[in-house]
């Protein structure tokens, strides 16, 4: 197999509109059969693009960050963090969060994940949000695998409502050291 290179770092403002085309792409290939059609089609480009702007110029308030991964100039993953978000989690010692990770399928299996997690759980830390969170789809086996991979234990589940339905997740925690 040939040998890729790809570069992980911290996105920018300039990087909203292809960081928000991958968002869709990533977001349709995770949930393909997971999700109702419906679901899929609330996510578009165009709608994510707002959104990454505003987090990324810090319009948002919040101590978010991203993180992308390129190969040849072009996104082909993204993770972001922050702040713990939920109470219960943040009173049992866990102050940040991983919000998403996502890869597309063409690059899946080649560290990319693990190494946004590794920069996220670095920025996190380095914040002095110690002891993260993540929360995936309970049949996101690939996103499951990963946590559980990088030392994340099973803590809790729930189930969200959506707009177009409802999912249901469950929680991997990393505690503070």
């Amino acid at each position: 197999m040939e040998q890729t290179d790809y570069s992980i770092r911290r996105a920018t403002a300039a990087d909203a509109e292809a960081l928000a085309q991958v968002h869709e792409a990533t977001w349709r290939e995770t949930y393909a059969g997971l999700m109702s059609g419906q679901m899929l089609d609330a996510l578009t480009a165009d709608a994510r693009e707002a959104v990454w702007r505003r987090k990324l110029s810090g319009e948002t308030g919040d101590l978010s960050t991203a993180y992308v991964a390129e190969r040849d100039g072009k996104f082909v993953a993204f993770g972001s963090c922050g702040e713990q978000r939920d109470q219960a989690l943040a009173a049992a010692g866990y102050a940040g969060e991983f919000t998403a990770v996502y890869v597309l399928k063409t690059d899946q299996r080649r560290g990319l994940g693990a190494g946004l997690m590794s920069a996220m759980m670095g920025d996190l830390a380095g914040r002095g949000l110690v002891g993260f969170t993540c929360w995936a789809p309970r049949s996101n086996i690939p996103a499951r695998s990963l946590c559980e991979k990088l030392g994340g234990k099973l803590m809790g589940q729930r189930e969200i409502t959506l707009e177009h339905g409802a999912l249901n997740e469950v929680a991997y925690g990393w505690p503070k050291a």
